[in-house]
């Protein structure tokens, strides 16, 4: 049976990116984000952020107080080290710092001039916060810019860090290295296509990152050499980012398929898995297990080496599930609750469905 992908606005737009080379013209989709700390799970999804509580999948308190469908919220809200500030970008250019308790604003960040389509990265005390105006803002914890770095294309992806230096790419086919702090260009290196998911970080400094067109590639993170003879070289699109697990590198595409690979060569060093629809996010790690979202409604669990279990979910699951304990929390698209909380054995907890 072959893969049913649906058709949505994204993957036509993305389909416009490969046959133009360029992504001048391209216009995202957005499906909603989730993350949780010990008592709360935080969802945006569209007109409202929304803290939930872990135990009962009852409202806690939602933002704003009125709905607003013409700006809504699709970038997975993260929260500080310390755990006193939310923070979530809008498409109304906004970053905001949201009280966890009570969902009171503790600042707005209004610098951006588009949307925030990606989770911020907070690291090194600061908070990197990716643009679709072509910047990459820094941004300090009383929320005031400390730098802004420009690509010459939208950023849809968080960026990730190493401690002194900041990776991310950009629909204009470049993954760039940043010094941490200042925020000046180390190096950068193009690809052939635009990059949708984030890089991934080796232990032993090397940066992974994939193109839409489906090419893996290998950098040293210090200088950004290439590490591999050539690219690997997926059967389909890749939109999710690289997961370093284990020792192993994983990466899936759009049609479903799951690669491992040899960090160190580039080759394939473990036997495929096929999730029987498209996979557009990263994995969430639990133990050692990894945790895809497919856009068919499926949870797989992929236990390293080889064991896989599938469950369903309703909705479409484009974004990387978060997890609480032993609780897997998945925001689904287009479903009738935006939240749903399941156990490791794939039994459904509760589901959030708001008031209107």
């Amino acid at each position: 049976m072959k893969t049913k992908v649906y058709v949505t606005l994204f993957f036509l737009a993305a389909l416009g990116l490969l046959v133009s080379g360029c992504a001048s013209d391209l216009v995202a989709g957005a499906w909603p984000g989730v993350s949780a700390d010990e008592t709360r799970a935080y969802v945006a999804a569209g007109s409202f952020v929304y803290a939930v509580d872990l135990q009962t999948g009852v409202e806690v308190w939602r933002f704003p107080e009125k709905a607003s469908t013409a700006n809504p919220f699709y970038a997975t809200p993260v929260l500080t080290p310390d755990g006193s500030q939310l923070i979530v970008g809008g498409f109304n250019h906004i970053l905001y710092s949201l009280d966890p308790r009570d969902g009171a604003v503790n600042w707005e960040f209004n610098v951006s001039r588009d949307r925030y389509y990606a989770a911020p990265l907070i690291a090194n005390d600061l908070i990197y916060a990716p643009s679709a105006d072509y910047n990459l803002y820094a941004v300090t914890f009383d929320g005031r810019l400390a730098w802004q770095f420009s690509a010459s294309q939208a950023i849809w992806s968080t960026p990730v860090s190493d401690g002194s230096r900041v990776y991310f790419g950009a629909l204009d086919r470049t993954i760039y290295a940043l010094d941490a702090r200042r925020g000046t260009l180390i190096w950068k290196q193009t690809l052939d296509s635009a990059i949708l998911g984030s890089p991934a970080l080796g232990p032993e400094g090397q940066v992974y990152v994939a193109s839409m067109s489906g090419l893996v590639y290998a950098f040293d993170g210090e200088n950004g050499a290439s590490l591999w003879p050539q690219p690997f070289q997926a059967d389909g699109q890749i939109w999710a980012a690289p997961f370093f697990f284990e020792g192993q590198l994983y990466v899936a595409d759009v049609g479903g398929v799951i690669y491992t690979l040899d960090p160190a060569a580039g080759r394939e060093s473990g036997a495929q898995v096929r999730a029987g629809s498209a996979i557009l996010s990263a994995p969430r790690p639990f133990e050692q297990t990894l945790v895809f979202g497919t856009e068919g409604g499926s949870l797989l669990m992929l236990t390293v080496p080889d064991e896989v279990q599938t469950f369903e979910v309703d909705g479409r699951l484009y974004g990387t599930p978060a997890l609480a304990g032993e609780t897997i929390l998945v925001a689904p698209y287009q479903a009738d609750s935006p939240l749903i909380a399941v156990t490791l054995q794939g039994a459904r907890r509760w589901s959030f469905t708001p008031e209107k």
